[in-house]
């Protein structure tokens, strides 16, 4: 169902949470660099923001395919 046409056996997290209107977790990053940051740029700080971002992006996901209001800024806290 969430293919999009394509042939792959996933979709995308980017792809939907665009097409469900939700903003993009890959603001700085995404998977394919992860490697990098961490074993070159030693960044790990910046990998933990990158899986937040995904968990966030999952639930507000989950959210709306439940068709329930998405988490606004302040309900989402980092710990």
């Amino acid at each position: 169902m969430w293919k999009f046409g394509d042939f792959k056996h996933y979709t995308s997290l980017k792809l939907m949470a665009h097409v469900l209107g939700i903003p993009s977790p890959k603001e700085d990053i995404d998977g394919s660099m992860v490697r990098k940051v961490y074993y070159e740029d030693k960044d790990l700080d910046r990998i933990i923001k990158y899986c937040e971002q995904d968990v966030i992006t999952v639930a507000q996901v989950v959210l709306r395919l439940r068709n329930e209001a998405l988490l606004s800024e302040d309900q989402i806290i980092y710990v």
